[in-house]
């Protein structure tokens, strides 16, 4: 992780002069400075004046091109200003451009724009307290050895994944002082995005460790807990860092299109019942967000909304999630452990990717619905449950059941109604408002105001067919913002190479105010000299597949370092990799 580096101080000939001089008191402040996915933190004394620049004599010092040899100075004192110091660039304080050599009043969490870079003078809350932070690879080597570990012992571990602000990556030591125990790991996954691993902890206590983070992290944090949502390092991994599910906070929606404003009429009639509720659509459509809706429009919504995804687990590991079981009920069953049904009693349990859920698991399942009663696996009495099922699958269950590979009559106990999302190739009009609101979410994440969404980039947006739906419309977003330096996202921040002119061609009675929108609209005749559409997109991903090549051999296969120098996340990395055909590096043994 990046930190200020002692050769810097040494290189300030002020510093060199008072050497002998007892060192200033450190205060209540410091200064964090975020340039490309760098982000460096200096502490700041009470009194005296802060040089910001790229030049190695200053007390700050950010190697950004952008950044002026000598950019501006922060006075510390009675009262805190920052003042341009006639910086090629300029210094910008919110929407205003400082005129040189005068001070202006700065408050402590206001961004400060100096060049193409940003600075935050934030308050320390707490004394820094040592913890090293360790790559992801050597931090995915002690997650699969305590895999090994927890399966020879039958105990339970958790990850927790963490997306925080830029502005705190530089201070992992205070955001998690006093909240982990001194065998807990910490790792960064990516730019922005820290990993914990919670030895010996189980869910409760796992959960006891989330409570204790702020709010403002509590809503981007997510657990995966071994061995329920995988009993690999590479499942645990990609659950924890699977996309953001909402907590506190409802998840955004947006509903410009006809369809779905009807379908979530439907919702608020429904909602107050205890109906099941099968959710029916393409992968990515947003059944999960319809089926969390439902539920904090019930009358349930205080109590708890249990997820399973009937694809992710063995047919035992399933069996044991969902009806829980007996101390020694099975090898490894060393405590007895309530079901996910048992947790769930007074809320809500989505079943999600049904048309995966094993044939035997399925009879187990009808029957509780049946009996509103749950058996733990190794139990001889079985227990009373209230709950409402809801249940989601892009699989067509009839075609299932005249196949015989799911049962009629669990089918029809769980679609007591059926709601279809349409995909997102139908819902033009909504693409704009989604992708706003994802543009806004990565923009928060990374610190930094959103960059507004250019007609060209939108129009490119309406032609494509998204195939991938909402989940490929918020991976486009947060690549786009990743990519966007400047204050507007274009076509080149997109990736064009599979963006090709495809018209997604909806039913004009399926998108109203498809037509109105007309920046598909088809301009003057192409010069047949000019470099054709396909050409230039075939172009731009010939050189960003080299670049990414490029990278990887500069930092010899590290793919989190080669993901930092990129200022893209790792799984942004990995996937651009799958997609344009690189080979990952392998790690050694």
């Amino acid at each position: 992780m990046p930190r200020s580096s002692k050769s810097q101080k040494a290189n300030n000939p002020t510093q060199r002069a008072a050497r002998a001089a007892p060192p200033p008191q450190l205060g209540r402040l410091w200064v964090v400075a975020i340039s490309d996915g760098a982000f460096v933190s200096h502490p700041l004394p009470d009194a005296g004046d802060i040089v910001i620049g790229r030049n190695p004599s200053c007390d700050v010092r950010v190697d950004d091109p952008s950044i002026s040899r000598r950019h501006a100075i922060l006075h510390l004192g009675a009262s805190l200003t920052i003042e341009d110091v006639g910086s090629a660039n300029g210094t910008r304080l919110g929407q205003r451009v400082l005129e040189p050599h005068r001070p202006v009043a700065l408050g402590v969490g206001e961004v400060v724009d100096i060049g193409s870079a940003m600075i935050i003078v934030q308050e320390r809350s707490q004394p820094l307290r040592s913890r090293r932070v360790w790559s992801h690879d050597h931090f995915e080597g002690r997650v699969a050895g305590e895999c090994l570990r927890a399966a020879r012992r039958g105990t339970s571990f958790a990850l927790l994944a963490l997306r925080v602000e830029a502005i705190a990556m530089a201070s992992v030591e205070d955001l998690l002082a006093g909240v982990l125990g001194p065998e807990d790991l910490v790792g960064e996954y990516a730019a922005g995005e820290i990993e914990v691993l919670l030895v010996d902890a189980d869910e409760a206590a796992a959960t006891k460790v989330l409570a204790r983070l702020s709010p403002g992290m509590r809503a981007r944090a997510r657990l995966a807990m071994y061995p329920r949502d995988g009993r690999d390092v590479d499942q645990l991994v990609a659950e924890a860092w699977a996309e953001p599910r909402a907590g506190s906070a409802a998840p955004p929606v947006v509903l410009d299109d006809s369809a779905m404003q009807q379908l979530h009429r439907l919702v608020d009639r429904i909602a107050a019942g205890n109906i099941s509720v099968l959710i029916l659509g393409e992968t990515g459509v947003g059944k999960e967000v319809l089926a969390e809706t439902i539920h904090r429009r019930s009358p349930r919504a205080a109590q708890p909304f249990v997820r399973l995804n009937c694809a992710a687990l063995t047919e035992t590991l399933l069996e044991s999630e969902l009806f829980g079981h007996e101390r020694g009920a099975f090898t490894g069953a060393v405590q007895a452990k309530p079901g996910l049904l048992e947790t769930a009693d007074g809320g809500t349990v989505f079943l999600d990717e049904l048309g995966e859920m094993p044939m035997s698991t399925q009879v187990k399942l009808l029957r509780v619905i049946e009996a509103r009663q749950v058996q733990r696996v190794g139990a001889l009495k079985a227990r009373p449950i209230d709950v409402r099922f809801l249940a989601a699958t892009n699989r067509d269950l009839e075609a299932e059941i005249a196949r015989g590979g799911f049962r009629a009559d669990l089918y029809f106990r769980l679609n007591g109604i059926a709601l279809s999302i349409p995909p997102l190739r139908q819902r033009v009009s909504e693409i704009e408002g989604l992708a706003r609101v994802f543009i806004a979410q990565f923009a928060e994440q990374t610190g930094r105001p959103p960059p507004a969404l250019s007609r060209p980039a939108l129009a490119l947006m309406h032609q494509y067919s998204w195939p991938g739906n909402i989940r490929e419309l918020r991976n486009v977003a947060e690549r786009a913002v990743l990519l966007c330096a400047s204050d507007a996202i274009g076509p080149e921040h997109l990736p064009l190479e599979k963006m090709r002119a495809t018209y997604a061609a909806p039913a004009p009675a399926a998108v109203p105010g498809a037509a109105r929108s007309s920046p598909i609209a088809a301009g003057p005749p192409a010069d047949p000299g000019a470099p054709t559409r396909d050409s230039i997109r075939r172009e731009m991903a010939d050189l960003e597949r080299q670049r990414l090549i490029d990278a990887l051999a500069q930092h010899a296969g590290n793919q989190t370092a080669t993901a930092k120098a990129l200022g893209i996340s790792r799984r942004t990395l990995v996937s651009r990799l799958r997609e344009y055909k690189i080979p990952r590096p392998q790690r050694p043994g």
